[in-house]
């Protein structure tokens, strides 16, 4: 789900494959030391960016925040940017998130 004071909106269903959660977990290695990435960006899901750089300015204030764009080229043909602030814990608290996915992906892949 992606959500903002100007934009709403979220998906009914995403295929995830076991490859998508190891490109995942590659991002996050990227994202720890503050590179961009682009993840599901095989045309078969909404691709997602995060860039992590800045600074970005809103109403003449710097915000310490990452930049999300989603695109939904697969159905919607649509794509919203938003700035996140996010928990200096974040990326290691996604990867414990990836963790608990592994451990209960479906067909006993965990």
């Amino acid at each position: 789900m992606v959500a903002s004071e100007f934009a709403k909106g979220h998906l009914a269903e995403v295929c995830l494959l076991p490859e998508d959660l190891d490109d995942w977990a590659k991002a996050l290695e990227l994202l720890a030391v503050g590179q961009p990435v682009r993840w599901m960006d095989d045309g078969r899901n909404p691709e997602i960016r995060i860039t992590p750089e800045g600074p970005y300015i809103s109403r003449g204030e710097v915000l310490n925040a990452i930049e999300v764009v989603v695109r939904d080229t697969a159905v919607s043909l649509t794509s919203v940017c938003v700035l996140v602030r996010l928990p200096d814990d974040w990326v290691d608290a996604q990867r414990l998130r990836l963790a608990q996915v592994r451990a209960a992906w479906p067909f006993g892949q965990g």
